[in-house]
Formats: structure tokens, C-alpha cells, sequence
């Protein structure tokens, strides 16, 4: 009885996590799309499926109507998931990161508690691959995040590239 109870709830979990990332793909084939890519993902990179989940629901969704939605937020996914494989991060730490991203995307800019905090205690040396990424120093980024100059649409996609370069 508490197998089938505990199938149950992650069927009704998963559905719900399915459900929430067809809506943030604005259409049943954009989701249908989507789930595809993240299976994919989670198969190629043996990521913890629960956490790739909910960390692909929390960044789709946040990117949902910006200029990174859809393929460009495929593209952000897989550049963090394939660095989370190669550093050896936890689901939880994997979930955490495309947490912090999602709250940047919601904010409009990065600010230094989701940069510094919350993505750099998840990935080791987030600060300075965000600097490279911007081409600037650490000083100048700093600077440039205390007068909110780091627009988030803008440093996500470069964010990515220089995470899987690095």
C-alpha cells in the first residue's frame, strides 16, 4: 500500500512539474518540445530528474516572454546542467543554481545576493566566471551590480557561454 501511495505522488508530482513547463512553453508542442530536450538532458548528463525538473520549470518560467525564451533558454539549461555534471553538484545544489538564475531573470538585473550568494554557494567561482563573462574585473562588476547596470536578459546568455567555456 505505501508503494502505491508513493507512486501515486511522484506521478502526481512529475504531472504537475510537466504540466507547469508546457505552460511556461506557451503552447502543448512548444511543451511537448521542451519535455523532450529536458529528457534528453537529464539521459545525457545522468542529471537527478527531480531537480532538473523543477530547476528547468523555475528558469523556463522566468524566462517566459523575454527575449530568452525557448531555444535560447534550452541553450542556458544545458550550459549550466552540463557545468553542474563536470563540477559533481547535488540535484539539491543543480536546483539551487537555476533557482538563483530564475530570481535574476525576475528582477531585471543581477544583483550581488543571487550572484554572490545564493549562484556562487552552488557554483564554485560563479563571481569570477560572471566577471569574465561581462569582460570586466570582479571590482568593476561589483560596481556595476550596486549601481544595477547588469540587466539580466543580457548577462544569462553570456553567463552560460563562459560557464561551459570555463
Amino acid at each position: 500500500a505505501a508503494l502505491g501511495k508513493n507512486i501515486v505522488n511522484t506521478t502526481a508530482k512529475f504531472q504537475g512539474l510537466d504540466n507547469a513547463i508546457v505552460t511556461a512553453s506557451g503552447s502543448a508542442i512548444a511543451g511537448a518540445n521542451n519535455l523532450k530536450f529536458l529528457n534528453d538532458q537529464v539521459d545525457k548528463l545522468g542529471l537527478d530528474i527531480n531537480a532538473a525538473y523543477s530547476g528547468y520549470k523555475t528558469l523556463s518560467g522566468a524566462l517566459m516572454g523575454t527575449a530568452l525564451e525557448g531555444d535560447k533558454a534550452n541553450t542556458v539549461f544545458r550550459q549550466v546542467s552540463e557545468a553542474s555534471t563536470v563540477m559533481g553538484l547535488s540535484g539539491e545544489q543543480t536546483e539551487g543554481a537555476f533557482l538563483a538564475l530564475g530570481q535574476m531573470m525576475s528582477k531585471g538585473t543581477v544583483s550581488a545576493e543571487e550572484l554572490r550568494g545564493q549562484l556562487g554557494e552552488r557554483i564554485p567561482g560563479a563571481f569570477q566566471i560572471a566577471a569574465r563573462a561581462m569582460g570586466v574585473t570582479t571590482m568593476q562588476l561589483g560596481e556595476m551590480m550596486k549601481a544595477g547596470e547588469v540587466v539580466s536578459e543580457d548577462f544569462l546568455p553570456k553567463f552560460g557561454a563562459e560557464l561551459e567555456k570555463t
